[in-house]
């Protein structure tokens, strides 16, 4: 790079780019005389750089574009600039206002029916709880207005990304980050490729193992924290809707230190095997498909539907292979500072939750709003921020979501214990509490409370707002 005067009221944008002469860029689109040597670009808006084109990553493209701040890259260490994953994720009525907002409610709700029913099973298939003629996800509808879904998460992220405007521009894949680097005017991404990105904020999207965090939330300190420890792991994958399970609903199977999550469209089973892992294996490991075949041999007689109809071998043999079934550890875990700076992290990589009550991708959209927010109302304000007023910003923003997702994370890791019997209080809240409660009970006392009070963006209005019984503390 080269040293180069500074102009007041403007930073100095270096991009460095080996063995080409044209680099593209959601900056600029820069030519370079010299492939080594960047040009200096001023500029008077926002400057920000995402790692991770995961949920977080795309979510938080799309409302930076609705704030008016176009000038943003996605660096992505994949070769595909979206996620490819066969796994699924449920979405909440709070997170449909958000993508209402970001115009692809429309596109979303396609790619799936309403959810209605939450059906719970023995390991003998005998069911523990129906919930009765209107499901668990029919009270939350009546409630807040939007239905709950469930998508296979590739066809998701393949929305997310389409729409993006401009998205060869903006999303840049092999794009591994291996340093970064921050003083009072600025904040610089290198790559394993040899680029250098520099701007105004960076934001890490980049989930559990976030480069981020490690490069400038825990080495100025001196940290070097390990992944969080994992007690569980989860097999998903996709099968044809087989005859006795039922559509548009989840049906999940208990047993002790395993549970069986089926979450089905009208012709479609998403499931999610959560297993309890051995007390003596590593807190955090990557699956080979013969990790991967062994657990699925443990338990291919394991029926999984009402009347032992179906089980879960029958799935796996009827799996699709494209996207193909994965396994992962399930880390849980919520950071404790979650900006330094100019940096900030959002998504996985400040909370990480189980997945069994489906909120971790609810939670993840709620905070790229909450951090938005903040970004717009400064930009506003300053539209080349200082650190300590990055800085300000960046703790309101976690302030206003912390306790929340700490609530919330703590929850689902209950929940994912309880529906694998780690205990007599696990087996006693499956077959007696929720059963004696009853699902308007848990979504009106439960829920509810937490759906009403989520965030969303202060600064465009929702088109689609079904009304529901229970008001918004956002309206």
């Amino acid at each position: 790079m080269v040293d180069r005067p500074h102009m007041p009221g403007t930073i100095h944008v270096d991009i460095l780019w080996n063995g080409t002469s044209t680099f593209p860029t959601a900056f600029s689109s820069i030519r370079l005389d010299r492939p080594h040597e960047g040009l200096p670009i001023p500029h008077a808006t926002m400057r920000v750089i995402i790692v991770g084109s995961g949920l977080s990553g795309l979510v938080l493209g799309h409302c930076l574009v609705q704030a008016g701040i176009n000038d943003f890259v996605i660096l992505e260490r994949r070769p595909d600039a979206a996620e490819r994953s066969g796994s699924v994720i449920g979405f909440f009525p709070q997170t449909f206002r958000i993508l209402d907002q970001l115009d692809l409610l429309d596109d979303i709700q396609k790619l799936c029916p309403p959810l209605h029913h939450w059906l719970h099973l023995n390991p003998q298939v005998r069911t523990i709880y129906t919930g009765g003629q209107r499901g668990f996800f029919d009270f939350l509808q009546t409630n807040h207005g939007h239905a709950s879904r469930g998508f296979m998460r590739r066809d998701l992220m393949e929305i997310l990304y389409s729409k993006l405007p401009h998205r060869e521009r903006h999303v840049l894949p092999n794009k591994k980050v291996t340093g970064v680097e921050q003083d009072e005017s600025s904040v610089t991404v290198t790559c394993s490729d040899g680029s250098v990105f520099k701007g105004d904020v960076l934001v890490g999207c980049d989930g559990v193992h976030s480069a981020v965090q490690r490069y400038a939330l825990e080495q100025p300190r001196g940290e070097s924290k390990p992944p969080p420890r994992a007690e569980y792991r989860g097999l998903f994958g996709s099968s044809p809707l087989p005859d006795g399970i039922a559509p548009c609903g989840i049906t999940e199977t208990h047993d002790r230190g395993i549970v069986f999550m089926i979450l089905c469209s009208q012709d479609t089973a998403f499931w999610f095997v959560t297993h309890l892992k051995d007390k003596n294996a590593p807190g955090s490991q990557k699956y080979s498909s013969e990790d991967i075949q062994a657990l699925v041999d443990e338990y291919e007689n394991h029926s999984v539907a009402p009347g032992g109809k179906v089980t879960f071998g029958d799935l796996w043999r009827t799996r699709k292979l494209i996207p193909g079934p994965g396994m992962y550890d399930l880390h849980e875990s919520v950071a404790e500072r979650w900006y330094n700076g100019r940096v900030v992290i959002v998504g996985d990589a400040a909370h990480k939750m189980t997945p069994n009550l489906g909120q971790g991708g609810n939670n993840a959209i709620e905070s790229v709003a909450s951090l938005v927010n903040r970004l717009n109302a400064l930009a506003k304000e300053k539209p080349i921020p200082t650190a300590a007023e990055l800085e300000a910003a960046f703790g309101l923003y976690q302030n206003e979501r912390e306790a929340q997702v700490k609530f919330i994370a703590g929850l689902a890791g209950s929940y994912t214990r309880w529906t694998s019997w780690r205990n007599w209080f696990g087996w006693f809240m499956q077959f007696w509490m929720w059963p004696l409660a009853g699902d308007r009970l848990v979504v009106n006392r439960l829920l509810s409370p937490l759906i009403k009070d989520s965030i969303k963006l202060d600064f465009v209005q929702e088109k689609h707002l079904p009304a529901g019984k229970v008001p918004w503390k956002f309206p």
